[in-house]
């Protein structure tokens, strides 16, 4: 990977940054890169670890690995999760491998795997190149040791994901929630990271199913299209059941309540626990 340039600084994501404390562990094995996920309280929903947990290994696994050139910044267009539903096991290991890789775009695979190596969630991305504009933060050089450093060093999270995160329920029966857009749950270049969009529309899914089925739900798919930048916020969701089942599918749709932009689309799915 290439070195950034000697006048820029290295990136630092803030120390109380949400992604960098969800203490995944990466490694490099004969050239491929692998993230070691160990589940912990804070990371689950009844006991399952969190889909957007699972979209936060398999986005950074992909993303890492083709994001090559130093005046560009790769960043996920489209992302599909589909999850086991199962209680947490004591490991995951997210793998990724490129299907096609195009001028300005990337389309990869990944798998999660259980410590057993039973298949624990699949995942499918797209990713787009954009050249870095004047302002934009550094990009940073990303070797390995640079990835052990901001990913697993900073200690865990220290209370509920959705509650570190800032995620505030604001109509659940109508899967209305909200996130404020900050430095700790931004990504390199500036905007929502794409883990915490999924965390967003992932708990206006969940909020939505449960009061509809008046029990516990979870949430085993996402289908993300991050459409626009959002760097500022607060983001809002609105929320559409398709069908009268708490189980059938729902669009979830993230818009800056400050620009009135629609920054992605969501859709989901949960079944009961």
């Amino acid at each position: 990977m290439t070195a950034q340039p000697a006048a820029e600084a290295v990136y630092e994501p803030p120390e109380d940054s949400v992604p960098s404390r969800l203490e995944v562990r990466p490694r490099m094995v004969d050239g491929e890169l692998f993230i070691d996920l160990e589940p912990k309280p804070e990371m689950l929903h009844h006991g399952a670890v969190r889909c957007s947990v699972v979209a936060f290994v398999v986005d950074g696994v992909a993303g890492i690995a083709i994001d090559r050139d130093p005046e560009h910044w790769s960043l996920t267009s489209d992302m599909s999760i589909r999850m086991r539903a199962m209680p947490a096991p004591g490991s995951l290991t997210a793998s990724g491998s490129i299907l096609r890789r195009g001028r300005r775009t990337v389309s990869c695979s990944s798998e999660v795997r259980t410590g057993d190596g039973l298949l624990a969630a699949s995942g499918l991305l797209g990713f787009s190149s954009f050249p870095r504009k004047p302002g934009d933060p550094p990009k940073p050089d990303v070797t390995i040791e640079y990835l052990e450093e901001v990913m697993g060093s900073r200690g865990g999270l220290r209370a509920p994901l959705r509650e570190e995160a800032g995620v505030r329920a604001v109509d659940p029966a109508k899967g209305l929630a909200e996130m404020e857009v900050t430095p700790r749950v931004m990504n390199p270049a500036g905007t929502l990271q794409g883990a915490m969009v999924a965390l967003l529309a992932e708990s206006a899914a969940e909020d939505l199913a449960e009061s509809r089925a008046g029990g516990p739900m979870l949430v085993t798919e996402l289908e993300i299209r991050y459409l626009e930048r959002c760097d500022e916020g607060p983001v809002r969701t609105s929320t559409t059941l398709i069908g009268d089942d708490p189980t059938s599918p729902m669009l979830v749709e993230l818009a800056d309540t400050r620009t009135g932009t629609l920054t992605s689309v969501v859709y989901a799915r949960a079944v009961p626990v």
